[in-house]
């Protein structure tokens, strides 16, 4: 409970602190403007009087306007104006104001050790004074009080519920004592009271047991066995000295357990070493067969009862099984039980058999290591393949009428984990998407680890109702992928998975082989990787077609490079006047007998074959030659866009490669863009961002391609150097649909540019959507409007026109 206040009361002191940094920012916005605002026009006034109205918070600490130097040029205190920051004012650090300055990026961060948050705020430049460069905000917000008060509050809850779960436990003891230890008490003294009767007296007295209130059934049967209890050993204890000389000489030299089966009688003679075996002393099982019937395993009951008639049915020349007994302690042990008839009567018919029982627990357990090893993956302890194999087969053999559901799961960017982060992450990965997969599955289910990212789920019992059934599989189908698309933590770094789920619906009545099943739902599964993972599809007969043909289309792409018929096309992007600034670079393939394939139909498949590398280089090497080209023309644009696949980028070693590549070339960084999916966010973003990082320094710029389609959280745009976000067409073809599609694309633009981010609206096809976009501050367009993509010579004549006829004329 310690861990779990402690726990709780961090993650509401968080909680406050970031709503808190919140406020702050908000409040810093509206100062910036302010402060901006009035120096423009020279109102020292509005600035002085603005600080003073936030002073009046009593946790506003500090509430400055400094010089970059550090100069106090207004304050909530005005004894400071004037005078060096870093003297006065505790808590302030010289070198982030001067860091915040560089970066033109506030910086509002906690500080523990003064249980505060500072901020330092930058200002825009308004004056041409040199002192007046690099005005910054400087804040500082005690937040001593509110953490106070979140502790106290989230104190007095912890003591309430603390207090409620002793009193219901206080209560739970004392029904457990009054109802199940006392009885049990009472009647473990009358039993001790019957043994020491026996024991000392010799006779054999009647023994009656005194009431004991019991409200279990359980103990109902205690009772009644403990009234009875005078009589079994009354009889026990006359067996065990009629036979007790008879058997000592084998009992003595044998570690085997000894068994004398009377068949007139019924009674069984048990040796003490036979007891030992199970953990019962000599005087706790009645010398009865059905005494060795119940402590038999229920699996291996049938089993042993079959050999044992068919050796005293003259079946078998010798009794021999080998199963398991119940020990006292719960658990069960292998005995190897062998026996033989040794009397006769007159007729000839057996009357009497012995037998003995050795342990063979410890090879048993070694036997049943090595076979589950061979039906178990070692990483995951799953099931493996040949489990599957065997599980379906039984499915196939059953005579009675089921159906099932086969789920084929892959996970989507496995590889790149492992390549960014090693094996070892790798691994701790997929235990932990086994044991989501175990816990959520019941047990009629059958969760198996296929090969290395790859898992399936066999779910047995669907409804009879092949549609039920079906509706059932999409259900799982789509909790499936829910279920692995939460967040792993790992070594303190936070992983984010999709999943391709194929399935495939299994009616027993319908006989099919398990390998053609395993078939089915994998041609289901990379359908789905064609058209862009992170989805599920039920198999159907029309899959097979398709699968041919995507079979037939990767194979034809491995030599398309030779071949030469790959191109690239250029798509223009212009600003607000028309003006080209940057173009698209966009891979077309031309089939000599297929003719033109579509981006679409190939591209999921090189990413899936791993071919989508290849074809990377050849469109960075292309589009290289391409501004190299441009230059010698004289031809200046911003820069030319590359589309990057999240396969290719996540690579470890990409931004080395690139840089060198480029470097090569002669090719200067500032001239290439890099359009990145948020699908590329989704391994590690601290991976990721590292990389970004290095390619930003060199010049390179990065835009987030398809925006709003992906996967990513939004924080990801505060933490990674981007320069635009591509409105996905999607969005602009919804415009002046209704006001909620307006709605959406105004918000994305509006985000964008308060985080300094340009945004290029993609698909612009008609005059309504380019006006909304033009009016709601939209910076650059790329569509049909202007131009559809462009070979090379054509793309130059289109910019060159552009730049002599004027804008183009949007119609």
């Amino acid at each position: 409970m310690s861990a779990e206040f402690v726990y709780e009361r961090s993650e509401s002191q968080a909680e406050a602190l970031s709503q808190t940094q919140a406020r702050i920012e908000q409040h810093l916005i509206r100062m910036k403007y302010i402060v901006e605002s009035a120096l423009a026009i020279q109102d020292t006034g509005r600035i002085e009087q603005e600080i003073s109205l936030a002073a009046t918070d009593l946790d506003v600490m500090v509430f400055t306007v400094l010089y970059q130097e550090g100069e106090i040029r207004f304050a909530n205190h005005l004894v400071w104006r004037g005078s060096q920051a870093n003297y006065v004012i505790d808590g302030y650090e010289p070198s982030i104001h001067s860091k915040t300055i560089k970066a033109d990026t506030p910086t509002i961060q906690f500080n523990p050790a003064r249980l505060s948050i500072q901020a330092y705020y930058p200002i825009d430049n308004i004056t041409a004074l040199e002192k007046d460069q690099g005005n910054i905000i400087y804040l500082e917000y005690d937040v001593s009080p509110l953490l106070s008060e979140v502790k106290e509050a989230r104190f007095q809850s912890a003591i309430r519920s603390w207090g409620v779960s002793l009193l219901c436990l206080a209560i739970f003891l004392f029904l457990l004592h009054f109802y199940l230890i006392r009885p049990l008490r009472l009647m473990a003294k009358q039993a001790k009271k019957a043994s020491y009767i026996v024991k000392n007296n010799g006779s054999f007295p009647k023994w009656k047991a005194s009431p004991v209130n019991v409200v279990f059934s359980e103990l109902e049967a205690i009772r009644n066995h403990l009234i009875n209890f005078s009589d079994k050993l009354e009889r026990s204890e006359k067996q065990l000295r009629d036979s007790q000389q008879r058997w000592l000489f084998a009992i003595e030299v044998s570690r085997n357990g000894i068994w004398d089966w009377n068949f007139a009688t019924g009674e069984v003679f048990l040796s003490d070493r036979w007891k030992e075996m199970l953990g019962y002393s000599e005087d706790e099982l009645a010398s009865e067969l059905s005494t060795w019937e119940n402590l038999l395993h229920p699996e291996d009951k049938k089993d042993a009862l079959l050999t044992l008639n068919q050796y005293l049915n003259n079946e078998l020349d010798e009794f021999e099984s080998v199963h398991r007994l119940r020990h006292k302690l719960g658990h069960y042990i292998w005995v190897l039980d062998r026996g033989m008839i040794v009397e006769w009567d007159d007729k000839g018919k057996a009357t009497r058999m012995i037998g003995t029982h050795a342990d063979v627990t410890s090879d048993m357990r070694n036997k049943q290591v090595l076979l589950h090893q061979a039906k178990h993956d070692l990483l995951t302890d799953l099931p493996n393949r040949s489990s599957l194999l065997d599980a379906l087969y039984s499915l196939n053999e059953s005579k009675q009428k089921v159906s099932a559901g086969l789920f084929l799961i892959d996970l989507d960017n496995f590889k790149m984990i492992n390549d960014a982060l090693g094996h070892h992450y790798g691994d701790r990965l997929l235990i932990q998407v086994a044991a989501r997969l175990s816990s959520f599955f019941a047990t009629n289910s059958l969760i198996v680890r296929l090969s290395a990212d790859e898992f399936v789920v066999l779910a047995k019992n669907l409804p009879q109702d092949k549609n039920s059934a079906k509706r059932k599989i999409h259900a799982l189908a789509s909790q499936v992928r829910q279920i692995i698309g939460r967040s792993f933590h790992i070594n303190n770094q936070t992983f984010s998975v999709s999943a391709s789920v194929g399935a495939c619906f299994i009616d027993s009545q319908i006989e099919i082989e398990p390998e053609l099943l395993l078939k089915q739902a994998d041609v289901a599964m990379h359908q789905v990787k064609e058209r862009g993972r992170d989805g599920y599809l039920l198999y159907s007969a029309e899959m097979e077609e398709v699968a041919q043909h995507s079979l037939f289309i990767e194979s034809e792409l491995r030599g398309a490079i030779a071949a030469n018929q790959l191109s690239l096309v250029y798509q223009p992007i212009v600003d607000f006047r028309g003006q080209v600034v940057c173009v698209e670079a966009l891979l077309r393939w031309s089939h000599p007998q297929m003719g033109n394939i579509p981006p679409s139909t190939f591209i999921p498949l090189a990413e899936g074959s791993g071919l989508i590398e290849e074809l990377g280089e050849w469109v960075l090497l292309e589009a290289c030659g391409f501004i190299n080209k441009l230059h010698a023309k004289g031809v200046q644009l911003d820069a030319v866009a590359i589309n990057v696949s999240a396969r290719q980028f996540n690579q470890g070693v990409f931004a080395e490669n690139l840089l060198r590549v480029i470097e090569g070339l002669g090719v200067k960084a500032n001239s290439i863009e890099l359009e990145l999916t948020e699908y590329a966010l989704l391994s590690n973003l601290d991976v990721v961002k590292q990389a970004m990082d290095k390619l930003s320094l060199a010049g390179i710029s990065i835009a987030i391609d398809d925006f709003g389609t992906g996967y990513s959280s939004l924080s990801y745009l505060q933490s990674i150097p981007l320069s635009r976000l591509k409105l996905d067409a999607t969005f602009v073809s919804k415009i002046d649909v209704n006001e909620s599609s307006n709605a959406i694309v105004k918000a994305i633009i509006d985000m964008a540019h308060g985080l300094n981010l340009k945004v290029v609206a993609e698909g612009v096809e008609t005059q309504a959507q380019y006006d909304f976009l033009l009016q709601h501050g939209c910076d650059s367009f790329q569509g049909y409007l202007f131009s559809r993509p462009l070979k090379e010579a054509d793309l130059v004549n289109y910019i060159e026109s552009v730049a002599v006829n004027g804008p183009i004329a949007v119609s």
